[in-house]
């Protein structure tokens, strides 16, 4: 989200359809740290990919506990 936050680097993205896919970032805002998680969409006129409203950043310090859910699942 460009902007907003004071630092961010990409680590993935989930492909969701070919004018939308999931970014993956490490952030940063006012020296806390975030995994944010959001839905990008190209308007289909350019190659860049725009940060839409749907999405989440979750704190480093529940960081376990994502983890811990998302390898819970079958």
């Amino acid at each position: 989200m460009a902007g907003f936050w004071d630092n961010e680097e990409l680590i993935g993205k989930i492909e969701k359809n070919n004018r939308e896919e999931i970014q993956i970032k490490k952030v940063e805002k006012k020296g806390k740290k975030y995994i944010d998680i959001r839905v990008f969409w190209s308007d289909g006129e350019s190659e860049e990919f725009k940060p839409s409203q749907k999405g989440v950043a979750i704190p480093y310090d529940s960081l376990k506990e994502l983890k811990d859910l998302i390898d819970s699942i079958d």
